[in-house]
């Protein structure tokens, strides 16, 4: 297939170049070029993605300037001078404000005057060079003569926000639980409650992924040995195996998790404050953590006492022990590996650098 590259270089490439730009907006895309030679008519080019639909460009004095290629360094910021002195480009963007054009996409396509449509080697696909896209980043100055949009590349995503969202790295920037009160993206509900096939349980984590357990729940004294998923307690201490092991529970082992329980919150009941082995109750649908030895003092968001102990640490294993938690042999007590088959609504961007 004949390229425009393979046209002008050629000794004699016929036709003078042509630079057609589109702006994307909302309600479609308008189509400008600066004109050929005096000539101040429209011009007519195939469309770039459905080459079958012809699209008329509007002759208007603009300028595209600035486009470079580094190898390193920062990345080009074109300038696009649009003339503001006729009705031209304000009739073309409607009810539209220049402002409004910031975070607008600009293509910038080149061609030869041959190949536009209805010209002698007009042809389908239509020939051009690569075409260019850019993203209108600010206004860089506006008087009664011309307009300075300051474009930046595509791929620059310094302060890009996608819909409702802001990229800020590994941690997931959703409200926990923030659904239920129209923020965020987290479905997770407001009382930890999972349904696996009919039957309910309670998922309840602290902000380390550590599973909150009822108090209820039977521990086994450390011996010398344990199985994944068996519960032991150890050194006053109570604990999950990751895995079949034979070295002694510990916080800095991958073969444990930390696990702690709670009881139902009881008014009228002194609640004291251990730094080490912290109080846990369950009270309207959550955990609350004691910060603060007191009496009769209903855990609250205002409390001075309570904070919340059932609490997202904003990361994908967070998600996961939520969202993919499954049950050991009926019981309550989540199994260390996960329900990977059950799809997460994490909103972090795991690749990207570290941000909380």
């Amino acid at each position: 297939m004949t390229t425009l590259i393979d046209a002008v270089q050629t000794q004699e490439p016929g036709s003078e170049l042509v630079e057609l730009i589109e702006v994307e907006l909302d309600s479609g895309s308008i189509y400008l070029h600066s004109g050929i030679e005096s000539d101040l008519s429209t011009v007519q080019f195939r469309d770039l993605t459905t080459p079958a639909t012809i699209r008329t460009y509007t002759a208007i004095p603009i300028e595209l300037t600035g486009i470079e290629r580094n190898a390193d360094g920062a990345s080009p910021r074109p300038s696009l001078v649009v003339a503001n002195v006729l009705s031209t480009f304000r009739g073309l963007i409607g009810d539209l404000t220049n402002k409004d054009l910031i975070g607008k996409r600009v293509i910038r396509r080149q061609t030869l005057k041959k190949y536009l449509y209805g010209e002698s080697a007009d042809a389908n696909p239509p020939i051009e060079f690569p075409v260019e896209k850019f993203i209108i980043d600010r206004i860089a100055g506006e008087n009664k003569v011309a307009i300075n949009f300051e474009l930046a590349s595509v791929m620059d995503l310094e302060g890009v926000k996608l819909p409702n969202r802001i990229v800020l790295g590994k941690y997931c920037n959703w409200e926990y639980q923030g659904i239920a009160n129209g923020r965020g993206g987290c479905t997770w509900r407001t009382n930890s409650k999972i349904t696996i096939g009919t039957t309910e349980y309670k998922a309840y984590f602290t902000i380390d992924d550590e599973p909150i357990l009822p108090d209820a729940t039977v521990f086994t004294a450390w011996v010398s040995s344990a199985s994944e998923d068996d519960l032991i307690s150890y050194s006053g201490n109570k604990w999950r195996a990751n895995a079949t092991t034979s070295t002694a529970p510990a916080s800095n082992n991958v073969d444990w998790t930390r696990i702690r329980t709670y009881t139902a919150y009881a008014a009228g009941t002194t609640y004291t404050y251990d730094s080490d082995d912290y109080e846990y109750v369950e009270s309207g649908d959550t955990i609350w953590r004691l910060v603060k030895t007191g009496l009769g003092n209903t855990p609250t968001t205002a409390s001075l006492y309570w904070v919340r102990g059932d609490v997202c640490g904003k990361i994908l294993n967070s998600c996961k022990a939520r969202y993919q938690w499954q049950p050991k042999a009926s019981t309550a007590v989540p199994t260390f590996n996960k329900d990977t088959s059950q799809t997460l609504p994490f909103g972090g961007f795991p690749g990207s650098e570290k941000y909380r």
